[in-house]
Order: structure tokens, then C-alpha cells, then sequence
């Protein structure tokens, strides 16, 4: 006989969650709804381990603060997870909750009693590391010999300019980079939250946007994916293992002549930029607006710094010679706040 759910409601909750209010009603992103399916897999999963339910047997109740606390203390022992990873997962599984309380699958007090539940206080020393200039100019240069160099170059230099988040430079349209009166270049972001911003770019990177456009949208269609790739004669969105490959590929060549050059990823190009930012007396708040921070404590973490690099950044870097491209708009005008405010989109 085939076995009933304890609490068809919830399986029927956590469908919707996941399939209907994500994608659709909060418009998160793929990554995004992946990270709150793994983190729920993993919370049954500690409940299977613990006290022997599953899916079928699980019930909206055992959503709970009890429950949960438990879960933080089994991520940490029995997985050996880190603050970081124990916090996402909190962050993931009240969301859920929070869901489950707009649909009156557990009541409110329950839901503020998960709401209590502490973040786990990370104590590593964790080294906080970035590229330098001479590095990331290093790494551009190892695409040189590349079959696809002009699209490599074109992909790796928007990643540091912009500082977006790598999913939000693969999801850019050709719409979303629009030329400025002074030759230079905005582009439109759209981050998490459904947030909208524009950051604005060199004429350097127009220049790169045009060349590459010549060989790579000569259909020249304002929709169509910025960056792709082309499976059964189709183009799909670009994944981030086609980044890894690329930076695989510059890691290796580069350490030849800088063999102490970190292992390359694409979040080191955005901590990397907001980092010469921040030598180059930008202000965190802008910074912040940059990044597309929701929260300027974010980016504070950028402040924590040496006592060595806090006098490294007194000497602000110069347009000429201490910046990756030379009319970067950020170097350009990191002692001219409201210029940069208006850049920006805050003004």
C-alpha cells in the first residue's frame, strides 16, 4: 500500500516555495532557489538522522525553534561546518519559515521564537586577500593567445570594472551597456532583490564591448544574451564553469612570471576591485551603492584592513599609472564624492 504524508500540506508547501514563490513572486535567481533546495535537503536530512523522519512522516511542527537549534549545533559537530555555512543554512531555513507563517502552516509565536535564533559567531582569523593592480593586469594579458581572446578579455575586464556579482555579468543583455556623451560606457545591473542599478565603465571597456560585439552579436540583437554559449547550434546562457576554465587557464600562464599570484575565482575580481576602490579614497557608502551592497556593513569588511594597507592608502592611486585602465571612471573621480554619487544613479 502506498504510504501517505503525515502532512500533505507541507509537501504541497514546500513545491510552491520552491517552484512558484522563489522564481516568480520573490524573482530570485537560479542560485539563489538552488542554495534554499540544498539547505531544506540537508535540514531532512538531519531530521532522518536524528530522529528517524522523512519526508512522508515530517510535519510542518518540526519547523521549530527547538528543532533548529539543534540543527546549527549538528551542522557544526557532526558535519564540521563553518560559521559562514551554519548561517547560510539558518538564513535558508527561516526564510522557509517565514513562508510557512504567511500560509499559516505554523503559527506566528513559533516563527518569532526562529526568528530569535542567533547567528553563529565566526572567531577564525580568516586572511582577507585580493589581487593587486599589477596582477589583474597580469591576468588579462594571459588571454592574449586565446582562440576566443577578444570575448575573454572583454568578460574578464567587465567582471573587475564593474565589481558585479558573477551571476549578474552572465545574465547582462547587449541592451544593458549603453553609451555615455563622453564616450564611456553605463551598465544596467539587475541584482538580488530584484534591485536595479548602473555602474559606469571606461571608454575602454566600450572600446572592448565594440570589438567584441563585432565578432560575437553581429546580428546585433539588443536581447540577445551578452555572453553565451553555443550547444546544438543554440546559444545558451554562459555557466560559471566556462569562468573557471578561463581563470584555470590564466592562473597557470600567469604564475610563469608572478608565481605567488592567488588562486583565481571570480569573487576575488569583485573583492579585488572594491578593494582598489577603497585604497583610491572612494568612500565605503559609494562602494557600497557600487557593489550593489544591500548593506553598507558589507562592505565595511573592506576597512578591516592592516595597519600597513591603511597607510598604503593614503597615497591615493593616480590615473596614470595605479589604475587598470587609464580613464577608469572610479580612479577618475575617487576624490569627488557627489560626481561619483551621480554616476552612480544617487543623484
Amino acid at each position: 500500500m502506498r504510504a501517505k504524508a503525515k502532512d500533505p500540506a507541507l509537501i504541497r508547501l514546500i513545491g510552491e516555495f520552491l517552484k512558484v514563490y522563489l522564481p516568480s513572486i520573490k524573482n530570485r535567481d537560479q542560485d539563489t532557489i538552488d542554495s534554499y533546495r540544498h539547505s531544506m535537503n540537508v535540514y531532512l536530512h538531519f531530521l532522518q538522522d536524528t530522529q528517524g523522519l522523512t519526508l512522508i512522516t515530517v510535519r510542518s511542527c518540526d519547523f521549530c525553534q527547538k528543532n533548529i537549534v539543534s540543527f546549527l549545533a549538528w551542522l557544526r559537530e557532526e558535519r564540521g561546518n563553518v560559521a559562514t555555512t551554519i548561517n547560510h543554512r539558518l538564513s535558508d531555513i527561516r526564510g522557509f519559515c517565514h513562508y510557512l507563517m504567511k500560509k499559516k502552516a505554523i503559527p506566528l509565536t513559533d516563527y518569532e521564537e526562529i526568528r530569535e535564533i542567533e547567528d553563529t559567531v565566526d572567531d577564525r582569523n580568516i586572511a582577507f586577500t585580493w589581487l593587486s593592480v599589477e596582477d589583474i593586469k597580469a591576468v588579462l594579458k594571459q588571454v592574449d593567445g586565446n582562440r576566443d581572446s577578444v570575448r575573454d578579455r572583454f568578460l574578464l575586464s567587465i567582471m573587475y570594472e564593474s565589481g558585479a556579482r558573477i551571476n549578474e555579468v552572465l545574465s547582462l543583455k547587449r541592451k544593458d551597456l549603453k553609451p555615455t556623451g563622453e564616450g564611456e560606457v553605463d551598465i544596467h545591473f539587475l541584482g538580488k532583490g530584484n534591485k536595479h542599478r548602473i555602474t559606469p565603465l571606461s571608454r575602454e571597456i566600450w572600446k572592448q564591448y565594440e570589438n567584441y560585439c563585432k565578432k560575437y552579436h553581429q546580428e546585433k540583437d539588443s536581447e540577445a544574451l551578452l555572453f553565451y554559449t553555443c550547444r546544438n547550434r543554440s546559444r545558451n546562457k554562459m555557466s560559471s564553469d566556462n569562468i573557471s576554465r578561463i581563470l584555470a587557464d590564466c592562473e597557470r600562464l600567469a604564475r610563469k612570471e608572478r608565481p605567488r599570484l592567488l588562486h583565481l575565482h571570480s569573487h576575488l575580481f569583485r573583492r579585488s576591485r572594491a578593494m582598489h576602490l577603497y585604497q583610491a579614497g572612494v568612500p565605503l557608502p559609494t562602494i557600497s551603492e557600487w557593489l550593489g551592497h544591500s548593506n553598507i556593513e558589507t562592505t565595511r569588511f573592506y576597512a578591516k584592513i592592516t595597519e600597513e594597507m591603511k597607510r598604503d592608502a593614503l597615497h591615493k592611486l593616480s590615473e596614470s599609472d595605479k589604475s587598470v585602465f587609464k580613464d577608469d571612471i572610479a580612479f577618475k573621480y575617487a576624490g569627488d564624492e557627489e560626481t561619483l554619487k551621480r554616476l552612480c544613479g544617487l543623484k
